[in-house]
């Protein structure tokens, strides 16, 4: 074999090598596009539930997904907060 037949196979598989990592960074990409799933993560079906009850059913937030006691403060902070009247020129 001559040396332009060993520069094109090389040539060749180079190229082979770039289609096939161009089409693994794609499916990559692809891939990371979509949301995972996992335990915790708002679906298309709960927040349309949320949107039509204004709550989930027990069961589908985890435990771990809420702090309750530092929501609860944060809520009596805000409520316990004095609120300034409007100024003239807003009534």
């Amino acid at each position: 074999m001559s040396v332009y037949h060993w520069l094109s196979a090389v040539l060749v598989l180079l190229v082979a090598a770039l289609l096939l990592s161009g089409g693994y960074t794609a499916f990559l990409r692809r891939r990371a596009l979509r949301s995972p799933r996992q335990e915790g993560w708002l679906t298309d079906d709960m927040v349309r539930q949320i949107v039509e009850r204004g709550t989930l059913t027990d069961g589908q937030v985890p435990e771990r997904a809420l702090d309750l006691e530092e929501i609860a403060r944060e809520e009596e902070r805000f409520w316990s907060e004095t609120w300034d009247e409007p100024e003239h020129h807003w009534e």
